[in-house]
């Protein structure tokens, strides 16, 4: 994906820092922080579920869900964390932990 424009990466963030809803529908959304508006994310190096925004430390879950394929991000409320491993529940409703595989979430 193309880096993104000042004027591009300010109106996603104004909008998406009030209406935090689809933001894992928006793939642009992985490359803007929504503590900072900075557009420095790169990813965590511990962990490949986790991006990390460079200006001001604020690491979110952004990634593909293992089950169907979609985005998921911890931004959006719908892709809350899951009680037993801590990852976020696409909107499937798979996360990746074995509880969820068996269908225990």
């Amino acid at each position: 994906m193309e880096p993104l424009d000042r004027d591009t990466a300010k109106k996603l963030y104004e909008h998406y820092r009030r209406h935090r809803d689809g933001i894992r529908n928006s793939p642009e959304m992985a490359s803007i922080c929504l503590i900072c508006g900075s557009i420095h994310i790169i990813p965590q190096h511990d962990n490949p579920h986790k991006l990390f925004c460079r200006d001001c430390g604020f690491a979110f879950y952004r990634y593909q869900c293992p089950a169907c394929g979609k985005s998921v991000d911890g931004r959006d409320p719908h892709n809350p964390a899951c009680a037993e491993c801590g990852l976020r529940i696409c909107t499937c409703g798979a996360c990746g932990c074995a509880a969820s595989d068996q269908g225990d979430t």
